[in-house]
């Protein structure tokens, strides 16, 4: 079925394989964000109806869920980074927090038939009690990042509650895919790039697990969960436990590279130890995983190696 599509936070990496991945299927999209890029030269954003540049709040977005009549919102705006949320509660709070408020309020007033699908994180569990993880699983957050995340997930529950919007609510494990220029996938791939580096130097033990997750994956859970017009919270990863140890090794061998791997043992400030996420939910819609993680890394690092000049200095 036809659906008028509004993402927001557009021009990130989960954005904008949402949006090529719905905009290729016929849908309309309607694309808010930052932008590197426009339509006339990137084939990331297919069937666009317009292409909104903004950071929100903007008063611009009310007119533009106004025009659109969106039949599907798909928030992916905030921030990304754990470690800048340690350093910047309130930036992190301001740009995660107000701005879902201000989307819901939106859709509330403009457009109230709307889906409204949240893309939170699998950081409001913290250090799991036992894996994997469920739905029901305690929340005990280890960063603002993961706070944020739980009142941005309340907020979408009062507005289902008391005014009746549909709301979806996306635990999204470990993501990652082309474009991602941040994290630990990013991380390594940098390190094995550089000629200059004999020796890499990795946070942790090694040993540290996490549920890896291909954006286009995502992007088809969305898919999933609209046409089974289901609302609720649901984990998003593979529901398979990788060590960091073993992601070395995948990338090591991707990049034909073999170096020296050092664990400092130190754990960064709001990092989980271990991951894996019960899918079970999910998958009763239909979802299952299309893209292994050694065929969405070796997609990774196609794209990443693009950006090299010489095979060896990453051009970003």
């Amino acid at each position: 079925m036809f659906q008028r599509i509004l993402i927001t936070g557009a021009g990130g990496f989960i954005g904008s394989h949402i949006c090529q991945y719905f905009g290729s299927r016929g849908h309309s999209i309607a694309a808010v964000g930052r932008f590197s890029v426009t339509p006339a030269s990137s084939n990331l954003y297919p069937n666009l109806w317009k292409m909104g540049g903004m950071t929100l709040p903007d008063g611009a977005f009310h007119n533009m869920v106004a025009a659109f009549k969106p039949t599907l919102l798909i928030h992916c705006a905030g921030t990304a980074s754990v470690a800048d949320s340690v350093q910047h509660p309130y930036t992190d709070f301001q740009k995660t927090v107000e701005v879902c408020a201000f989307t819901l309020e939106a859709i509330r007033t403009l457009a109230p038939a709307c889906r409204f699908v949240l893309l939170s994180s699998a950081s409001v569990y913290g250090n799991p009690e036992s894996l994997p993880v469920s739905e029901n699983a305690p929340r005990k957050p280890i960063s603002p990042y993961g706070y944020h995340k739980i009142l941005s997930e309340t907020l979408a529950e009062e507005y289902a509650s008391l005014y009746g919007l549909k709301v979806s609510i996306l635990r999204v494990f470990s993501a990652y895919g082309e474009r991602l220029q941040r994290q630990v996938v990013h991380d390594i791939c940098r390190k094995f790039s550089d000629s200059a580096v004999s020796n890499m130097e990795l946070f942790g033990s090694g040993n540290e697990s996490r549920d890896f997750i291909h954006a286009l994956d995502i992007a088809r859970a969305i898919g999933c969960i609209h046409e089974a017009d289901a609302n609720g919270i649901f984990n998003l990863a593979s529901g398979l436990q990788t060590t960091i140890a073993e992601l070395v090794e995948i990338i090591g061998e991707l990049f034909c590279r073999e170096k020296q791997i050092t664990f400092n043992g130190e754990t960064r400030h709001g990092d989980p130890l271990y991951w894996q996420a019960d899918i079970g939910k999910i998958t009763t819609l239909g979802f299952h995983q299309e893209i292994s993680l050694r065929e969405g890394l070796a997609r990774y690092v196609a794209w990443f190696r693009s950006l090299h000049e010489n095979g060896d200095l990453i051009r970003l």
